[in-house]
């Protein structure tokens, strides 16, 4: 892999990668650990599915996005790594206070400020990846530390089930939320802030901040494709919210795994084919960028993958056997996960500098309200209505909403890969 962005030498890059890297594994790894307790949780604070789909979806999803807008422009135009070094304190911190809730409305301030802190990860990585490596690299970099989503799904998954198990999820949120702080400082501590590629090292300029930010998005839903791509990525990652949300309270209910297994069984079909799916996918989308010469081929890659996902995806939701279910959700993940980091590479390298962090963030903001919002609700929502006829089966029948999903996707994928074909989109590297 190839790096040298400006100011940087190959160790530093990989040094800062490896570290990067660990940052998200935290990040998904604390994000996990509500879905795997939700259970507990909704027996002791005495919530119904349909709460639990406002605080673990809507209420996360949206004070995600609305800070990660605010702070897409700081990322841009400020110091990025102590900007993700304050974000990873804060979540980390913000996940402990989650085992202190007492109802509703505590447990979704403590889930909203997890979001909050959260917002910082994946523009600021996205921003700092171009000026770590060269383009030529950038797919795989983008795929390496992607990968790192699933090593923190599969850790999260496993180690709330074990501890919340043995010590209770309220003990549980204390100690995984607390390991992050050590996350933090590494970073702080060891990654310095790259020059950025167009030479600016801008500093923040509070007079223009919003409407600064207002032009960055601006500029940003002007590139070629990106509005179907952002509607499309969102339908794409639908089922992946979903699963997380939703994963552990089906297995628990429909296939009678107890809460100590449950991470055991899920995270390792999920993380592995997750990380299979966006290595594969970096890797291939470099290889069709070299040979088509032009950046769009890259999207190529979601186009097949995402319809592909459909059967597996069916498989998972009906399939009587727990081994079966397992290994169609290895295979529906794979290929869900591929999508993102071409999609992700794309948008990125196609965006000028200023707006790296910003793209990134409406790409995660389309992700996270059409897939992590809308997706979990709707089951929640529905699960509610048929327990009535169907009792521990309806979150089952809930989740076969999520079939018409990959459809969707496919449909705003290809509309967007299109019209960046056709567009003034960004040369192959």
């Amino acid at each position: 892999m190839g790096s040298g962005g400006a100011g940087s030498t190959a160790a530093a890059s990989y040094w800062a990668l490896a570290v990067l890297f660990i940052v998200n594994v935290f990040n998904q790894g604390d994000r996990m650990l509500f879905g795997v307790v939700v259970e507990p949780i909704r027996r002791d604070l005495l919530l119904s599915d349909t709460s639990i789909s406002l605080i673990s979806g809507l209420f996360f999803v949206l004070f995600n996005l609305l800070a990660g807008l605010f702070l897409a422009r700081a990322i841009d135009r400020g110091n990025r790594v102590r900007i993700l070094a304050l974000g990873v304190l804060a979540w980390s911190l913000a996940t402990a206070a989650q085992g202190l809730a007492q109802g509703f409305w505590s447990l979704a301030a403590a889930r909203i400020a997890v979001g909050i802190g959260e917002a910082t990860a994946f523009p600021a990585v996205m921003s700092l990846i171009p000026d770590l490596f060269r383009a030529e690299a950038r797919g795989r970099a983008v795929a390496v530390f992607q990968s790192s989503s699933f090593v923190g799904i599969v850790g999260g998954t496993v180690v709330a089930g074990v501890l919340g198990a043995a010590l209770g999820w309220r003990s549980m949120f204390f100690v995984c939320g607390l390991a992050g702080l050590g996350a933090a400082a590494l970073l702080v501590l060891t990654v310095p802030e790259p020059k950025r590629s167009d030479g600016e090292e801008a500093e923040l300029v509070p007079e223009a901040y919003l409407s600064g930010m207002v032009k960055a998005a601006l500029r940003v839903l002007k590139l070629p494709g990106l509005p179907a791509l952002l509607v499309g990525l969102g339908f794409a990652a639908m089922m992946t919210f979903v699963l997380a949300s939703w994963g552990p309270a089906f297995l628990l209910r429909s296939h009678g795994v107890p809460l100590a297994e449950v991470g055991l069984v899920i995270g390792p079909s999920v993380g592995i084919g997750g990380i299979l799916g966006t290595i594969i996918s970096g890797i291939a989308a470099d290889v069709l960028v070299r040979r088509r010469g032009h950046a769009s081929a890259m999207l190529l890659v979601p186009m097949v993958t995402v319809p592909l996902a459909l059967p597996f995806m069916a498989a998972f939701i009906l399939a009587p056997s727990l081994l079966w279910a397992m290994l169609s959700a290895a295979c529906m993940n794979a290929l869900l996960s591929a999508a993102l980091p071409p999609s992700m590479n794309f948008a990125v390298n196609g965006a000028a500098t200023r707006d790296r962090a910003m793209v990134s963030t409406m790409l995660l903001a389309a992700m996270g309200l059409i897939g992590g919002s809308l997706g979990p609700f709707l089951v929640g929502m529905l699960s509610d209505r048929l327990a009535a006829e169907h009792g521990a089966e309806s979150l089952r029948m809930a989740m076969t909403a999520m079939l018409v999903v990959p459809v969707l996707a496919s449909v705003c994928l290809t509309f967007a890969w299109r019209h960046a074909r056709g567009g003034a989109s960004h040369p192959a590297a």
